[in-house]
């Protein structure tokens, strides 16, 4: 890529040199010529000046003294020299001077000016300058030379920023090249910086976003693993031993109950199913709303029993209907996470209770507690079913832009779910 950039802008600066240098070159060339001519066409005025009227009765003409090299000779208007150096007949590309017209002369070896001397309207003399190509050419080749330095000035700087704005690019390039090779063995965690490289830029910001949804992907897939693992075990416990109970006891009335209880468990079953793989599609954000007391009457359901074969009482209280602004999926099961805690962990009464606080809707879980028996750990991260859930549903009341607190209570462990209520529900202490 660097390579490439650089032979872009080599091909571009010598395109340039060559487009803007060659008609400069030829400029400079005609320029040089014609500065030699009228230097010659001044010398010849001069040598005009001391040619008189008497020239053609044959007076001689004092000439003034010429540079070496310089050739200045007075011509007859019949072209033959008559004083000074210069060839014996004067050129026909001069002759025109013969006629009262300056004239010029530039060929291989000379640079020749020849300038018309009169009197009384009438061509009495002609006035030759001749000097070598030399000076000329010198002038001309260091004029040239000083133009190429120019160039190779002008070529230097182009190739010194295009090295420059080549590694500007190609580090960007790199680094994307580095991260989309991370992304394909499996590191999702890496992310690239902006690099003021409008284009590149969005490009990173493509890959850091799939990357972003690679990760909350796996990450969602091993939340359901957890979730799956911890969520479905309890219903499928209690199940089970609904049904061996009624097996064992032999009683066709209590076989039916057992079958009745069992359809219902299932019921709830599918509903947590359905519930943990919304969860685990990402679909667990803060969603139109519910009724509180619905979700609650769920939960009285599904564990009022349970509880009551283990002689805990289940109690319910709503202060008022409410309403919350918050997935009804992942309400009910940060509420099945916290009452299975309860259920585990805690003894004597469990009480659910629902009230209004400060703009948000409640829900207390409180039970009884165990002597000496710490509180919940909600930071908890380790994978022992006894620590799982908490976390989980902490992390789930975040998602849905509550909080999940546990504080001491009168009655033994409480722990309270904070969910913002819906707007039309007025705020409460």
């Amino acid at each position: 890529m660097r390579r490439r950039i650089l032979a872009v802008a080599g091909s571009a600066v010598l395109l340039a040199v060559l487009v803007l240098g060659l008609p400069l070159g030829f400029a400079i060339r005609q320029n040089v010529v014609a500065d030699e001519h009228a230097e010659l066409e001044h010398l010849a005025l001069r040598a005009g000046l001391a040619v008189s009227p008497s020239f053609v009765s044959g007076d001689p003409a004092e000439l003034p003294a010429s540079e070496p090299g310089v050739a200045l000779g007075v011509y007859q208007p019949s072209g033959h020299r008559a004083a000074g150096t210069g060839p014996e007949v004067l050129e026909a590309s001069l002759q025109g001077a013969a006629r009262g017209r300056a004239s010029t002369s530039t060929t291989g070896s000379l640079l020749a000016d020849a300038v018309p001397v009169t009197y009384g309207e009438r061509v009495i003399a002609v006035v030759r300058v001749s000097t070598p190509w030399t000076s000329a050419r010198q002038r001309i080749w260091l004029s040239w030379a000083g133009l190429a330095g120019l160039g190779l000035l002008a070529a230097g700087c182009a190739l010194a920023l295009a090295a420059w704005q080549s590694r500007r690019l190609t580090r960007p390039l790199t680094e994307l090249e580095t991260a989309a090779r991370r992304l394909g063995d499996g590191d999702f965690s890496h992310r690239l910086e902006p690099s003021s490289v409008p284009e590149i830029d969005v490009a990173g910001a493509a890959l850091n976003r799939t990357a972003r949804r690679l990760e909350d992907t796996i990450e969602r897939e091993r939340t359901f693993n957890a979730r799956a693992s911890h969520q479905l075990r309890t219903p499928l416990t209690q199940l089970r031993l609904e049904l061996e109970t009624a097996l064992a006891s032999a009683d066709p009335a209590r076989l039916r109950t057992a079958a009745e209880s069992s359809i219902a468990a299932a019921d709830r079953l599918e509903q947590t199913i359905d519930d943990v793989l919304a969860l685990a599609r990402g679909s667990d954000g803060p969603g139109t709303g519910f009724e509180v007391e619905a979700v609650l009457e769920e939960c009285r359901a599904q564990w009022a029993g349970p509880l009551a074969a283990e002689d805990r009482p289940f109690q319910l209280v709503l202060e008022e209907p409410l309403r919350a602004a918050a997935s009804l999926t992942a309400t009910r099961q940060i509420l099945h996470v916290l009452l299975d805690n309860a259920y585990r962990h805690g003894t004597g009464r469990v009480t659910v209770r629902a009230r209004p606080s400060s703009g948000a809707v409640a829900i207390d879980v409180i039970d009884q507690g165990r002597p000496g028996h710490p509180g919940p750990d909600l930071d908890a991260t380790d994978d022992s079913p006894a620590h799982l859930g908490l976390p989980m549903a902490r992390s789930l009341a975040v998602g849905q832009g509550g909080r999940l607190l546990h504080a001491d209570d009168p009655l033994g462990t409480r722990l309270t779910l904070l969910l913002p209520a819906s707007p039309g529900d007025p705020p409460r202490e």
